[in-house]
């Protein structure tokens, strides 16, 4: 992944970028990503992905599904997303991209809605593996015996991941 351009942005353009995030998320997720006092760069990439950089930790990106937490804040337990549990035998699948199936899921948060970001991790640790965005609401997917249900978003071997890891 390289980058094409990056910026600071000024104080007078966090507010719009934080209401813009809080049309996704709610208020103790912003505050989560957010500290009181910032320094918010943006990393324009090749690829055409926008990254966002606060206190010179890659913590957002935004993507056609809207914003998205990197992975390394939910392994790191620094933000609270809804969570779907993945059985054993899901993890590579999960891991190497793919969508999340019904048949490998072992705990649906009840609170999950369409349309919403969650973490998937694994059962056995408790880690993160992904991040994806719900196909359908948490009854909708306890009802369901098989298909996909989740859209993988983000995981531990994607470019994210990897830029994530030499932005250090």
């Amino acid at each position: 992944m390289k980058i094409k351009q990056r910026h600071f942005i000024r104080k007078s353009e966090l507010k719009p970028l934080k209401d813009e995030i809080l049309k996704q998320y709610d208020e103790k997720f912003v505050n989560q990503i957010f500290p009181k006092k910032c320094n918010i760069e943006v990393i324009q990439t090749e690829a055409g992905d926008t990254l966002y950089a606060i206190n010179n930790v890659l913590k957002l990106f935004k993507s056609k599904e809207g914003y998205i937490p990197v992975l390394t804040l939910l392994l790191n337990n620094q933000v609270d997303l809804k969570t779907i549990v993945v059985d054993f035998g899901a993890i590579r699948h999960v891991a190497n991209g793919a969508d999340i199936m019904r048949p490998g899921i072992t705990k649906i948060d009840p609170d999950i809605k369409k349309g919403d970001i969650v973490v998937i991790i694994e059962e056995t640790k408790s880690r993160a593996l992904a991040i994806g965005k719900a196909m359908f609401d948490a009854p909708e997917m306890e009802i369901k015996s098989s298909g996909k249900v989740i859209r993988n978003l983000h995981t531990i071997q994607d470019s994210i991941w990897e830029f994530e890891k030499q932005f250090k």
